[in-house]
Formats: C-alpha cells, structure tokens, sequence
C-alpha cells in the first residue's frame, strides 16, 4: 500500500449527523412543560382547559391532544375527563421513570439479572454518597428508621418488612445529593419489585437483613463513606444470591415493557 495521504494543517473534518424532525406536538410537549416549571406548578395543579390552551399557544386541537397524550404516557401529566377534567400536573417519579426505561430495556433485550446487576452498583455508590453528603432531612428519617429497625417489630410481618426495605433504600438513594442516581436508583427499585413479586428474605434471614440495614445506616449516619459503601456491597451481593436461589430461571428472562 501507498503512503498515507497527510491533511493539511488546520484541516478538520466535516462531521454530518443525521438530526430527527420533531414533530408539532413533541415541540409543544417541550413547551408545557417548559411553561409548568417556570411557574413553579406543583403535582396536582390543574392546567387550563383546552380552549385557553389553544389561544395560548397557536395550534391545532390534534396537537394540542397530541402533546399532552406525550406528557400523559411520560407520567409528567394526567388527563382527567368530564366536563371539570383536564390535563393536571403529575410531576416526575421514579416509577414513571423506570416504566419508560423498561421499553428501552425491553428492546435491548435486558434481562432481570441486568437490573440486578446495575441496582448493586448504584445502591453502592449511593451508600457511598449519602455518608459523604449528610443531608439533614435524610439523617432525620434514617435515625427514625434505625429506631425501627432496632425495636425489630418488622421480621415477622412480610409486608411491613417488605416496606421498611424499600423504605430504608429510598432514604439512602435521597441522600445522595444527585438527583439523577436518587431517580435511576429508586426505578430500579420499583422494576425489580414489580417483576418479583412476592420475592422477599426468608423469614429466618430477615434478622441478618436487619442487622446490615442498622449496620449500614449507622456506618452512614457516622459519616464513614468507605465502611457504608463496602456494607452495601455486601448486603446487595448476599441478596443477590437468595435471588439466585428462589428466582433463577426468571433473573434470565427478559423484563417485560411495564
């Protein structure tokens, strides 16, 4: 082969990327909820009705329905229908977050031992971070949490103890400090539990379970971030295992889009 041919100096390549034509009403999605944050609306504000709305912004009544169909299915909004409904603010949560996610995973062909495998890293990072952040409101309901834990009135109770776990994770992912993992992390959460139900620790391991949650809480209440993050790595990997054992064949399947 010949030489390779040299660009000249200062030549930089031309770079052509293929943008999507939004369509009117993902632009008018955009714009409302552009408008909603702007105006500090709450979840539960009630948005003006549709023929404000179309003197508002300009458009044509499919897309106006168009965009709030979009805000609707993203759960940033609800339609309410009869003659006082309407469009009203939802506002972001992590189940909405991870149901939309789940289309993607599903398309992806994630199965549920990836989630699995994501939601330990990033409950480890967020340990990590909860004892380096120190947020006031967080220390408060993990001290109350630990005074819980510790009265261990939870054990025999599947439901109660099924809901001070999810209770003690959601704390700790709020205490981060980062938006994006306490969001990413909590719909993890929510999609593993939704595709186990009724997957929950033996009751003769659920006091272990609670001495690493108290152990882990305390290590991040001390501010000890090494400690805290190592202890949740250790509680995520054993979990992982009581899953492996009750739920093999299903860690392999792929997750369902829900």
């Amino acid at each position: 082969m010949g030489a390779r041919a040299q660009a000249p100096p200062g030549y930089r390549p031309t770079v052509f990327v293929a943008n999507r034509i939004e369509k009117k009403a993902e632009v008018l999605a955009r714009q409302i909820l552009d408008d909603v944050l702007a105006a500090g609306l709450e979840p539960g504000a009630v948005l003006p009705n549709e023929a404000a709305m179309l003197a508002q912004y300009g458009v044509g009544r499919i897309t106006l329905r168009e965009a709030l169909r979009i805000l609707e299915v993203h759960g940033l909004v609800t339609i309410r229908s009869g003659s006082s409904g309407g469009p009203v603010v939802t506002g972001a949560n992590s189940r909405d977050y991870g149901r939309m996610s789940s289309l993607f995973f599903r398309a992806s062909g994630v199965r549920l031992r990836d989630l699995m495998q994501a939601r330990l890293v990033m409950e480890t990072v967020s340990a990590r971070l909860a004892a380096e952040h120190q947020d006031p409101e967080g220390i408060r309901r993990l001290r109350a949490l630990v005074a819980d834990l510790e009265g261990g009135a939870n054990v025999e109770d599947s439901p109660v103890f099924f809901r001070t776990s999810r209770e003690f994770h959601d704390i700790i992912n709020a205490m981060t400090g980062n938006p994006i993992i306490d969001l990413m992390s909590s719909a993890l959460v929510h999609m593993l539990s939704d595709r186990m139900a009724g997957f929950v620790y033996p009751v003769e391991q659920r006091t272990e379970a609670n001495a690493q949650h108290l152990a882990i809480a305390k290590a991040i209440l001390r501010g000890n971030a090494p400690l805290a993050e190592r202890l949740m790595r250790e509680h995520m990997l054993e979990y992982q295992g009581y899953a492996w054992e009750g739920w093999s064949g299903a860690l392999n399947e792929v997750i369902s889009w829900r």
